[in-house]
Parts: structure tokens; sequence; C-alpha cells
């Protein structure tokens, strides 16, 4: 896990606000689930979903050439995190991101 790279979804649109935080944009999913659900209830066309500092620095090392372990390097630096903080926090997050398909984890291939 932590040799794995992890890489934004290119179907996700984002940007920088005022504050230099990462702001991303969902589009609703047109599905038949999506339609019959806006019949019934109120549903946005598009979300957004703001980054704080510390996820907005994360967000942008996510660009497939940065490992696990140098966002935990980064965080323990930057922050002043011991190792094990980093870590936790850092894989917690990134787990999320995961689960809404944000970002996905290139691994590398083991020889031999």
């Amino acid at each position: 896990m932590l040799r794995s790279r992890p890489v934004r979804n290119s179907q996700v649109r984002w940007e920088l606000d005022d504050n230099g935080e990462v702001v991303i944009t969902l589009e609703l999913k047109k599905d038949w689930r999506a339609k019959l659900l806006s019949k019934l209830f109120y549903i946005p066309k598009r979300r957004r979903i703001s980054l704080d500092e510390v996820g907005s620095r994360i967000w942008e090392l996510c660009d497939g050439d940065h490992t696990v372990r140098d966002l935990i390097e980064f965080l323990r630096k930057r922050y002043k995190l011991n190792p094990k903080e980093a870590e936790v926090s850092l894989t917690n997050y990134l787990k999320q991101l995961g689960k809404k398909r944000l970002v996905a984890f290139a691994v590398p291939i083991r020889k031999g």
C-alpha cells in the first residue's frame, strides 16, 4: 500500500479557489435511478466539495508521481506530525477519496 501511487480520477473537474484550496465539482449521473429519484426529490445537477488546506495539498500530490509513502513524509514534515499520525490520517483520507471514486491507486508490479 505504501508503494502505491494515488492518481486523481481524470473525469473529475477541480479548480483552486481564491485561497488556493481545491474545489471539486461532481456532475449528477444521468442513469435511470438518478432520473427516478429526481422526480421524487430535488437533486442538484452538480455537487461541489471544498477541501481544506491539508486536503488540497494531498489532492494536488495525487498525480501518480508520488507514492503514499511520499505523501506521509510530506505530512510529517509540513505539519510536524509523528510518522504514525501522518500514516493513519493519510490512509483514512485516501480511503475516503477512493470510496468516492475520486482517486485510484497505481500499484507497482512485483517482478519475480
